[in-house]
């Protein structure tokens, strides 16, 4: 009758039965999918009664619903010690139960002879928790000449891979939708949209048409990313084009139109769902059907255009001249050198009668598949398919990656969605053939690696590969952008230092004596949360933290996270390394922090050539050896003895609120209010929290917008650092939704200042009309000054908020 959907978040906020609305707060992960519903955030359960589609609170309303009912001889007590939960959660977790078997019942019984079912032919939702389109969702439909509008989804047809919608402008035609020209009404993830990117974007509106019964509403239109920018509040700001024009059949000759579009930012886009999501429902199927011919180790995604044997068999047209391909990488070859060493690899599985892409097998392959290893080249990044292909092996089925570059020698891939999914990880470079061998052992090493670890473990989920041996005598924390190697590789576009002050080199002479944590060959999962847990990992098991600091790595959000969980929440030792190109770093919190620790800072500013930078590093290892010893007196039964890392209840936090903590959230439009958290939700980074006021909206956010409510540390601020400051109050609302309180906002210290020994802090706001932030409320200043720690809050560390959970 109904299907299981596991909500994805630790708080539930669902209607169950569909007769009422019902919060079950810090809900244990065990105990959701013991709920046979299909949860929604604001619709409920969809029912197809005969022809028609309904809600069940219109079911129930006909069946005469009532709340009585049994609780099955279900104890609190049991409940409560099954879940590791509370006696009150396990009094929630039979209230629910008695009602749904009663919900149930009751559609079985007081409703004979009526085909009730669930609509079980919409889409299954990927277990990666990607936002597919399923009865009841708002959308925008393509209607008529290439203009998109709202609409409400009724039904899905599998078989034609269409949906059935309702305009909310109540138009009576052009309902049937297929999926490629449907988006749901939400905006997308940052990684979902990059240079060549298509979209949905709003422009123009249109006036009712009463003798056509239709309302009035706003015009979508399909475009293309072209330009992408970020302002002075650090706003990335989205710009492009019209893919369709009147050769195609678009009318453009609507009141507002224009070619193109400027400055738009994310929450003003729209992203059409991936068919690969929507195609998970077969590929389940046939896993369930025992079908064991799209089961691999490796699942090759490549673009037939950069093969070579694609293109000479006629499956793939030339980008380049014919014998250019002689000295390009064929990723048809490494499929077959990696099948040499025994490993099943599959790719690009076409249809024998046609040779179309069979999208369905591909799904399968992508989801039975142990490791995922994406050709990345600009001609990747442009096809549709090779972006669908890594997009759901990434964020829906969270499967491990390597990436590889192959192609013509391009780069422009790194600005596409392909390079924001794969940044922050360690690619192979396969673009010169004269490198082949060598970078093959390198792709046969890593693709041995994670194959051991994948032993055993489901295929269905990610698998955070760890190193073998995690105890590390020094971490070394630094920006890429310092990277003399990581410029000469193009994973940065401006190089700030020298080849005598690059952090990997420097790594490289040290671990010729040490064992050295460096992220491009430790980190194994390009998922934000996998990359965190990995580099936490790291910092616990090491000794000693070398922080390569600049004015780069000051800038750096991950960088400043590395530094102040190293130092503040582990208490880790380390040496302060100044390289780039200037001292601007000093004025800000990684400044404090280290002038705090009372260091001496090793300067390779001026070192300007080989015989310098080795004099430098006989004075980093002198600072190492203070912490970690001499090599010869260490043995491995003291590397084995070394000291575990400690709980977190003996770290000092200095910014992870946890269940029951007072804070400040965001609620909308770039303001924040107290309230107290709830759950966290360590999956996708998110808090859900209980509003001081009673507000019952907006209870959901992402951990970087919330902020202990307590004194932050005089380390915790310096210039440039973003804080939450209170400016201005608000009255109770009228109808009861909340109570009043203050109001705190988003600002970044410009300024500081010491009046008898007190420090002040002066800033302003990061966030303004343009970002979308209401400013004419009561006592609004563009501007704060003069406020102290008591008065200003500082967002979580991500790490130490996965560490903390």
């Amino acid at each position: 009758v109904v299907s299981t959907q596991s909500t994805g978040s630790s708080g539930i906020n669902a209607e169950y039965g569909g007769c009422q609305r019902y919060q079950f707060l810090s809900f244990p992960k065990k105990f959701r999918n013991f709920c046979i519903v299909r949860m929604s955030d604001q619709q409920g359960l969809y029912f197809r009664v005969e022809n028609e589609i309904v809600t069940a609170q219109t079911l129930l309303k006909k069946s005469g619903y009532k709340e009585e009912g049994e609780d099955g001889g279900l104890s609190p007590e049991g409940l409560s010690q099954k879940y590791e939960t509370t006696i009150e959660m396990g009094i929630a977790m039979i209230t629910l139960m008695r009602q749904l078997e009663y919900s149930l019942s009751l559609l079985r019984e007081c409703l004979p002879g009526i085909p009730v079912q669930a609509l079980v032919a919409a889409p299954t939702p990927p277990p990666g928790g990607r936002d597919i389109p399923k009865p009841g969702d708002k959308v925008l439909c393509k209607w008529g000449d290439w203009q998109f509008f709202d609409s409400t989804i009724l039904s899905f047809d599998e078989a034609k891979m269409e949906y059935y919608v309702e305009w909310d402008d109540q138009d009576p035609s052009g309902r049937h939708v297929p999926i490629k020209h449907l988006a749901v009404n939400k905006p997308p993830d940052e990684d979902e949209i990059g240079m060549g990117t298509m979209c949905l974007f709003h422009q123009g509106q249109y006036g009712a048409a009463a003798h056509l019964g239709r309302l009035a509403g706003v015009r979508w239109h399909q475009g293309k990313i072209t330009q992408i920018e970020t302002n002075a509040a650090g706003v990335k700001l989205y710009s492009g084009c019209h893919t369709k024009d009147a050769n195609d059949g678009k009318w453009v000759t609507y009141k507002d139109y224009c070619p193109t579009f400027h400055g738009y930012e994310l929450d003003e886009l729209r992203c059409p769902p991936n068919i690969f999501d929507i195609l998970q429902s077969n590929a389940l199927a046939q896993d369930n059907s025992a079908n064991v011919a799209t089961h691999c180790d490796v699942y090759l995604s490549y673009c037939p255009s950069d093969s070579r044997t694609d293109v000479k068999s006629g499956l793939a047209t030339a980008h380049t001249d014919t014998g250019d391909y002689d000295s390009m990488t064929d990723p048809m070859q490494l499929k077959k050198d990696l099948e040499s060493k025994g490993y099943k690899v599959l790719s690009n599985i076409r249809n024998p009668h046609n040779q179309e892409l069979d999208l369905n097998k591909i799904v399968s392959c992508i989801r039975n598949c142990k490791l995922f290893v994406s050709c990345i080249s600009d001609e990747y990044a442009n096809n549709e398919n090779c972006r669908m292909e890594i997009q759901y092996a990434k964020k829906t089925v969270r499967k491990n990656l390597i990436p590889i570059i192959v192609g013509n020698g391009g780069w422009n891939w790194q600005a596409s969605v392909v390079g924001m999914l794969i940044a922050g990880e360690r690619y192979i470079d396969f673009v010169k053939q004269e490198n082949y061998q060598e970078k093959l052992d390198d792709l046969k090493a890593q693709v041995d690696n994670l194959m051991v670890e994948a032993a055993g473990k489901p295929t269905a989920g990610p698998v955070l590969v760890k190193p073998i041996d995690n105890k590390q005598d020094i971490f070394i924390s630094y920006c890429w952008s310092n990277s003399f190697l990581s410029k000469q590789n193009n994973e940065v576009k401006v190089l700030s230092g020298s080849q005598f002050n690059d952090p990997r080199r420097i790594k490289a002479l040290l671990a010729e004596k040490y064992k050295v944590w460096l992220d491009i060959e430790q980190l194994t999962s390009g998922q934000v949360t996998g990359m965190f847990e990995q580099i936490t990992d790291g910092l616990l098991n090491s000794k000693c933290v070398c922080a390569f600091v600049s004015s780069e790595y000051a800038k750096s959000d991950n960088c400043k996270m590395e530094f102040q969980f190293a130092t503040k929440s582990l208490k880790k030792p380390f040496i302060p390394i100044c390289v780039g190109e200037d001292m601007g770093w000093e004025s800000s919190v990684i400044g404090a922090l280290v002038t705090g620790a009372g260091h001496n800072v090793i300067n390779l500013l001026d070192v300007g050539s080989e015989a310098e930078l080795l004099k430098k590093i006989e004075e980093i290892v002198d600072k190492v050896s203070d912490h970690v010893g001499e090599v010869e007196e260490r043995s491995a039964a003291e590397d084995a003895d070394t000291d575990a890392p400690p709980a977190y209840n003996e770290v000092i936090k200095s910014r992870a609120p946890q269940v029951g903590d007072h804070v400040i959230s965001h609620h909308q439009k770039h303001a924040y209010f107290t309230s107290t958290i709830l759950s966290f939700d360590a999956t996708d980074m998110t808090y859900y929290i209980e509003w001081d006021d009673g507000d019952a909206s907006g209870r959901t956010q992402k951990y970087n917008m919330v902020a202990l409510n307590v004194e932050p540390d005089d380390d915790d601020l310096g210039v440039g650092e973003r804080v939450f400051f209170p400016q201005g109050k608000y009255g109770g609302a009228a109808n009861g939704n909340n109570t009043g309180g203050m109001r705190y906002h988003e600002g970044s210290i410009t300024a500081t200042n010491v009046i008898d020994g007190v420090k002040y802090y002066s800033g302003e706001h990061t966030r303004g009309d343009a970002d979308g932030k209401w400013i004419t409320w009561r006592g609004y200043e563009p501007t704060f000054s003069g406020m102290t720690t008591k008065e200003l809050r500082v967002a979580p560390n991500a790490m130490d908020a996965l560490y903390s959970s």
